[in-house]
């Protein structure tokens, strides 16, 4: 773990391109923190109130795992990209009212990739992490923990 530029933070985001983290941005991404883990409540909250308990527990441990993964190797494409057409993010998430605001507000941005250069194929969409911010991963990790744990409870 590194010491930040801003008081208070534990680790750097991680950019891609090699782009390097400036006083500016690092002020900028701590301001934005509380705002989105507001906006993931926010989100969670109408996951659940739409879809009801079952299928918001079956996002919730899908979206785990996807933050688990990227906080293991958060300099990995691979693991910062979710394909739109996976069946499982499908399924669980993409197929929920409500699921692409929880992705927004992970940190998610829509991507559209061709496929090739003839474009004989259609293009494939994917919700991909661009920047990585440990610290706002872990919150809303331990956010989705408590969360599930909540659901969990008998009424």
């Amino acid at each position: 773990s590194s010491t930040s530029a801003a008081d208070g933070w534990v680790t750097d985001p991680i950019l891609e391109g090699g782009e390097e983290l400036t006083l500016e941005m690092a002020i900028e991404l701590q301001e934005q923190s509380e705002a989105k883990r507001s906006s993931l409540r926010d989100a969670c909250q109408r996951v659940l109130t739409s879809n009801g308990p079952k299928l918001a527990l079956e996002a919730g441990w899908t979206l785990l795992v996807y933050l688990q993964n990227i906080l293991k190797d958060p300099r990995s494409r691979e693991t910062r990209r979710i394909p739109m057409d996976n069946k499982v993010f499908h399924e669980k998430i993409g197929a929920l009212v409500a699921g692409h605001d929880v992705m927004l507000a992970l940190g998610f941005e829509e991507e559209v990739e061709e496929k090739d250069e003839t474009g004989s194929q259609a293009p494939r969409r994917f919700y991909a992490m661009k920047k990585v911010y440990i610290d706002d991963l872990r919150n809303a990790v331990n956010d989705l923990q408590a969360g599930q744990v909540e659901l969990k409870k008998p009424v």
